[in-house]
């Protein structure tokens, strides 16, 4: 059966008007307009028609769901008429410090209108708003007491400069490091005080054991200069004069000479002249053989002639009651041929060399060390011969 469109009245009861079908019940639902203050919730896309008829739907709420993703509730104003969001219902200027929430409001709520990059926000001079001022505008030259400084760290007693090193945050450095970076030179003479009471003699700003800080000293050769250390490269030549050479306790008449390799004082009759001295080194020792005519050559370096020469048989082995090191005059051995004693050796000396011959066959006789006994070497690898020379230049 048809219904009519009259207004659903609150609290009637339709069933015995008409039956009680459940087809009448769900069609007087979906047909009902409300008549009193109440009002519906409608979902739509477009929004809905309250003219006519429909007039009713403007105490409803419409949900508009033109972008299903985010649905907006929208209500009907009727001044300036038309569906509005309900996000736009709070007049301008209405909302109180009362109606937000304490920690509420985050950064990224206020406004950066008329503000610069790195401004900060303060209260005007009058205090009646806030301003955007920048950080240099409040950081000014002795606008930062020096009480207002940051010591946490600094020992106590100790001396700290406020600096930056490099590109670095600035931190607090000891008089040290500031000394440390100063470059080698950059301190120009003419920032170094003077010495007080200059004289005709220099002073030189030095500093010596014991001394707490450095002072202006005169230079004095005899502390200063170390012993040992002034060469003689160091002096003019033809400079030094005789009477400059130290000769206490010397005995008059004695003469500077080089005795030893080192300049000395010796008697005038012990001077004869410059002496090269040659002695033949273990390790190029000379051998000799039993066997006649056999020949040894000693090489020296004396470049003439020798003054005087002199060869050894030195003690290799423990051997006639010698040791390793001893040695025996080669010039005055003997040796046995026959029972009979013959002179051991033959000697031609050159100015390169000393030739060194056996004479005959037979062992070479030297005395018992400890017995003075004739002693035959028997094997003459137990002796090496070693040559002494020197000449006078």
């Amino acid at each position: 059966m048809a219904l009519n469109s009259n207004p659903f009245v609150e609290g009637i009861d339709p069933t015995s008007t008409f039956g009680g079908y459940a087809s009448v019940l769900l069609q007087l639902i979906r047909e009902a307009k409300p008549s009193s203050t109440y009002g519906m919730i409608l979902f739509d896309t477009t929004a809905p028609d309250v003219t006519g008829a429909n007039a009713w739907r403007k105490r409803s709420i419409w949900i508009s769901l033109l972008n299903p993703a985010q649905p907006t509730v929208n209500v009907y104003r009727e001044s300036a008429p038309g569906w509005v969001n309900v996000n736009d219902v709070i007049s301008p200027n209405t909302i109180t410090t009362a109606m937000i929430q304490n920690a509420a409001v985050t950064l990224a709520k206020l406004s950066t209108a008329g503000g610069t990059a790195n401004q900060l926000i303060r209260v005007n001079a009058g205090g009646t708003a806030f301003e955007f001022v920048s950080l240099a505008s409040l950081v000014t030259t002795g606008s930062i007491p020096v009480g207002s400084l940051i010591t946490t760290g600094i020992p106590a007693g100790q001396f700290r400069l406020a600096a930056t090193y490099g590109p670095g945050v600035a931190n607090w450095y000891t008089a040290q490091n500031v000394i440390d970076n100063i470059a080698n030179g950059a301190i120009p003479t003419d920032l170094i005080g003077p010495a007080p009471a200059a004289t005709t003699r220099s002073k030189f700003l030095t500093g010596r054991t014991a001394d707490t800080f450095a002072t202006w000293r005169f230079f004095e050769p005899n502390v200063d200069i170390l012993n040992d250390t002034l060469s003689g490269g160091k002096l003019q030549n033809g400079t030094v004069a005789p009477i400059k050479v130290e000769s206490a306790g010397i005995p008059d008449g004695y003469l500077l000479s080089k005795v030893g390799g080192v300049p000395d004082w010796v008697a005038p009759t012990t001077v004869v002249g410059s002496v090269t001295q040659f002695v033949t080194d273990v390790a190029s020792l000379g051998t000799y053989s039993d066997a006649a005519n056999s020949s040894t050559t000693l090489n020296h370096t004396l470049g003439a002639m020798p003054l005087m020469f002199r060869v050894v048989l030195r003690c290799e082995t423990t051997d006639g009651g010698y040791v390793n090191g001893d040695e025996i005059d080669a010039q005055e051995l003997a040796l046995t041929a026959a029972s009979d004693f013959t002179t051991a050796f033959m000697f031609y000396v050159t100015s390169t060399f000393v030739k060194v011959t056996k004479t005959y066959g037979g062992h070479v006789v030297i005395y018992d060390k400890g017995t003075g006994a004739y002693h035959q070497i028997s094997s003459p690898s137990k002796w090496r011969l070693r040559l002494y020379a020197m000449k006078v230049a």
